[in-house]
């Protein structure tokens, strides 16, 4: 009996011990080393706790890895739905993120330059899959965590729980997604700007956008936005909102016969729409490429849809005379003074006074004004007044030559002159500061005018290639929004650098 006992008790000691084991509990063993240092052996290891990175709702973010690639837009913006690549840090600044947080503690990651959000297309759980910048829908997955890992962050979208990838690592190629996060890409997580920070940006553009559109202008009239181009007989086109487009009439449905009958053409280029006093007037020019042949024409109206009445030549150019005459811009100054300010290469950008009731040249003052030069080609000009600045802004280089094509910008504290760049130096030596470069679809935009609104946002307005070199891609419309620096100067979307911009760095 004793003997059983002893059985007994030994062998609810078993059972309780392997209990215990199985449930983890105790602590865990200890020995010593041979050098008497202590040696634990550890408990069952656990999946290791998310960490997330800090964020600050709707802040500026950038993406970059120790290579100094970043994730970006394939056509900067222009496309609902194109892909995400991965390209060099700061070459095409649709690279700012705002990080916007949502219900379940994930963000949503929009694109500054485009408004578009970094999604998984389709949703998709599959290896691989195509990452797209995409509008704000439940098509696509778009909410993401932003998880510490090594020296940076890696990107998991919350509905795929798939990682954003660079499909070839090391190279400028496409973003995808990968379900293993140590193919994840690990990135540089930065906060480049505060939430409050006004960035420029462009308008994806709907309806009647595309061709014609050149040498556009815009103007606001009883709370509709009107663009003028200078294609077939000078189209118009109008909007509500600056972002949906329809035809809406043509100021010649024939052109005019004296044209033909002064030039020996009747090619119209480069109109636009100007108010002086209570009349709307719209100036023009004709001429032939490389020519300087040329006229400034005008076109006195009621309202931009008509009746249009010709009021014919306002000033003409032969190759006899430094300037030619294309590229009209009027301005008004503050004591209600008001110039014909023109130029496309030749000798430069010129000014003349006119007579505000007739719209014409003032002929009791033939002063000529020659404000601006560059030797490698300098045109359509565009004279403001803002802060106590006259701002030029004009198109450099030359437009068949790609990517020499682009707008600048100088001013000068008198009308006259001298216009200097952002170091000092002359727009009459040909100096400028670059407002624009070319970017991956969004090209050759120089041809521009900056569109004041009523509520106070600047607008870049111009003519856009998706890709200039290809003859099947259309000349389209393109609008932007324009911010200025604390320096006093305008920076938009596509600047050479926007961060230094914005800094009044460069």
């Amino acid at each position: 009996m004793k003997f059983l006992k002893v059985f007994l008790l030994v062998l609810v000691f078993i059972m309780a011990f392997s209990v215990l084991a199985a449930c983890g509990g105790g602590e865990p063993e200890v020995t010593e080393s041979a050098d008497n240092d202590t040696v634990t052996t550890d408990a069952p290891a656990t999946e290791p706790p998310v960490i997330m990175a800090e964020v600050e709702d709707g802040a500026v973010y950038s993406f970059k890895t120790e290579d100094y690639f970043s994730i970006s837009g394939a056509t900067f913006g222009t496309v609902d739905g194109e892909k995400v690549q991965v390209r060099g840090y700061r070459e095409d600044l649709d690279q700012l993120w705002y990080l916007l947080l949502q219900e379940d503690g994930t963000y949503k990651i929009k694109n500054a330059t485009s408004g578009l959000y970094l999604t998984v297309r389709l949703a998709s759980k599959n290896e691989g899959s195509a990452l797209v910048l995409a509008s704000d829908n439940t098509k696509h997955a778009q909410n993401w965590a932003i998880i510490k890992k090594d020296n940076g962050v890696v990107i998991k979208n919350a509905v795929t729980e798939g990682y954003v990838k660079i499909k070839e690592p090391d190279t400028a190629s496409d973003a995808v997604q990968t379900l293993v996060e140590d193919s994840a890409a690990i990135w540089l997580f930065k906060k480049e700007l505060d939430k409050d920070t006004a960035l420029p940006s462009i308008l994806r553009l709907q309806g009647d956008n595309m061709a014609p559109a050149s040498c556009p202008e815009i103007f606001k009239y009883n709370g509709v936005y009107y663009n003028i181009n200078m294609t077939g007989g000078m189209k118009i086109k109008t909007s509500t909102d600056l972002v949906n487009w329809s035809s809406h009439t043509t100021v010649f449905s024939t052109k005019p016969a004296w044209i033909k009958k002064e030039l020996g053409y009747d090619s119209i280029w480069a109109p636009g729409y100007y108010m002086v006093g209570d009349t709307l007037r719209i100036y023009y020019c004709a001429s032939s490429s490389g020519s300087r042949n040329s006229l400034i024409g005008m076109v006195e109206c009621k309202t931009p849809s008509g009746a249009f009445i010709d009021k014919g030549m306002v000033i003409r150019s032969t190759d006899s005379t430094p300037y030619n005459c294309i590229d009209p811009n009027i301005f008004t100054d503050d004591d209600g003074t008001v110039y014909l300010v023109w130029g496309s290469y030749a000798e430069g950008i010129y000014m003349r006074k006119l007579n505000a009731e007739t719209g014409l040249l003032d002929e009791s003052d033939t002063t000529l004004h020659r404000l601006a030069d560059a030797p490698d080609g300098m045109e359509a000009p565009y004279l403001i007044k803002k802060d106590g600045y006259y701002y030029l802004f004009v198109a450099m280089g030359n437009m068949s030559k790609h990517e020499n094509y682009h707008w600048a910008v100088g001013r000068s504290e008198s009308i006259f002159g001298p216009y200097v760049d952002k170091k000092g130096r002359p727009m009459l030596e040909g100096y400028t500061s670059p407002l624009t470069e070319y970017k991956p679809g969004v090209q050759a935009v120089a041809h521009a005018q900056p569109f004041l609104d009523d509520d106070g946002q600047w607008y870049l307005v111009s003519e856009m290639w998706m890709d200039r070199s290809d003859p099947n891609k259309k000349i389209q419309l393109h609008i932007s929004t324009m911010v200025w620096n604390d320096a006093g100067w305008p920076v938009t979307a596509l600047s050479t650098d926007l961060l230094d911009e914005l800094e009044g760095k460069k």
